[in-house]
């Protein structure tokens, strides 16, 4: 990629050196190579002239990059009157964020970015896409779980930010070789789940049914299991009180940690996820919980042998629902300040078509967007694929409504990571550590409604 207004690009340069800007690997650059480094907002072009657009992409590798150019180009050559200016950020997002917040404060934000984050929208930084949506032809084409995550990151009109382009799904990952040996139907509902437990569970031979993240993260998969279990799609009632210490996720909890040294390893007590996947592989243990994205760690410690693992959506509660905690929430956002917004949506809906969702999600391990893409032939073949895109277009499935919106909703979980083990050790009661939760979100839930 060419770069483009060079003025603007000392300027822009000045001022990521003056506050220490790098990336995450420690190189000092602020690019990929062959990538453009253009920060400038959009403008429309005189007559007979190309209008110039700008796009970041966040925490790029060089397989990233080769993409990213890729679609540009592609998009170029059918579009001849738009330049796409390309950006592409390696290393973590923070070195990213810390570009994207220079830009913005110098009034040169990028016209679309591929990362989301309700900070900007409190701070006006993005332009609402409702209208552009909804007058798009193929708006029908996008998942729908995956724009109502993008909606509630807009607490206070639940408008569209961000045109979704992925989605990870949580699963449990199984051994069905185990469910096989020991004549069990694998588990579709939680009553199945805790039923086969202890027949899985050998402790003369180091074998457990479950191993349960007790360590980093461990707040996390556990919210999100409750509230599969419990149904209640709300983390707050009208008047502002947090679910979460509901009576059926105080069920859940004592029933879930309540089989920790039972019918788990006893070190599950301080695993996160490294540790958590060596218990999985190493045939110790034949259900874990993650997302999607370990599923390439599974095929290379299993060798591709895919009768040894097996990737199942979460189990139905008793009212016979799926529930699915809500999606994280992920798109292209168009910048308040782009100046030649018809060029940029065209751009952020070629970004979404069939061919080319396809093969973000195929090179990033997620399930696309778009609909028809999720139906493409390397999501069926693969079973694990198949599974979390069959779970994410079916019309049955229901996704709760986690507060990704509140500032400080993972500083409560990471708060509650040390109480969860507190309940593991029979130091504390499932009730006493879901009151607490409950006081944390409400709290966080009273400052942001403070605030808005």
């Amino acid at each position: 990629m060419k770069i483009s207004r060079l003025t603007t690009l000392l300027t822009l340069a000045a001022a990521l050196t003056v506050t220490g800007c790098s990336n995450g690997s420690g190189s000092g650059s602020s690019s990929t190579p062959g990538a453009s480094s253009a920060a400038n907002a959009s403008s429309a072009a005189p007559s007979g002239k190309k209008t110039t657009i700008t796009f970041w992409a966040a925490a790029v590798t060089p397989e990233r990059n080769a993409f990213f150019e890729g679609i540009v180009k592609k998009f170029e050559e059918q579009n001849p009157n738009i330049h796409v200016d390309y950006l592409g950020v390696p290393g973590d997002l923070s070195a990213y964020e810390q570009k994207l917040d220079v830009a913005i404060a110098a009034g040169q934000a990028p016209d679309i970015t591929n990362d989301f984050k309700a900070d900007y929208i409190a701070r006006g930084a993005y332009e609402p896409l409702d209208d552009y949506f909804n007058k798009w032809d193929g708006k029908a084409s996008i998942s729908a779980g995956a724009l109502q995550s993008n909606r509630l990151l807009d607490q206070k009109e639940g408008k569209l930010y961000a045109l979704p382009y992925s989605s990870q799904t949580w699963n449990l990952w199984v051994r069905p070789d185990w469910f096989k040996e020991a004549n069990l139907q694998l588990p579709d509902t939680w009553s199945q789940f805790f039923d086969a437990l202890p027949k899985l569970t050998d402790k003369s031979k180091d074998r457990y049914a479950l191993s349960i993240r007790g360590g980093a993260g461990s707040a996390n998969t556990l919210e999100a299991l409750m509230y599969t279990y419990s149904g209640i799609s709300d983390y707050f009632t009208a008047d502002g009180k947090a679910t979460i210490n509901d009576p059926k996720n105080v069920e859940f909890v004592e029933k879930y940690l309540g089989a920790y040294n039972v019918y788990t390893p006893e070190d599950d007590l301080n695993k996160g996820w490294t540790e958590l996947a060596a218990t999985f592989q190493s045939g110790k243990a034949g259900i874990v919980v993650h997302n999607l994205g370990s599923a390439s760690s599974h095929e290379k410690a299993f060798n591709g042998d895919r009768s040894k693992f097996m990737a199942l959506p979460f189990p139905k509660n008793d009212k016979g629902e799926r529930i699915h905690p809500g999606l994280a929430a992920l798109g292209l956002t168009m910048s308040k300040t782009s100046k030649d917004k018809d060029a940029v949506w065209k751009f952020m809906t070629f970004y979404l078509s069939k061919d080319i969702n396809s093969q973000y999600g195929k090179l990033y391990g997620e399930i696309p967007a778009n609909n028809d893409a999720a139906k493409d032939s390397w999501v069926q073949e693969i079973p694990y694929m198949k599974s979390a895109a069959d779970l994410l277009t079916s019309k049955d499935t229901k996704f709760s409504k986690n507060p990704y919106y509140l500032p400080g909703y993972n500083n409560v979980q990471k708060t509650m990571e040390p109480l969860i083990q507190k309940v593991m050790a029979k130091k504390m009661t499932a009730k006493e550590l879901l009151d607490e939760w409950a006081k944390q979100l409400e709290k966080e839930k009273a400052a942001y409604a403070a605030k808005k």
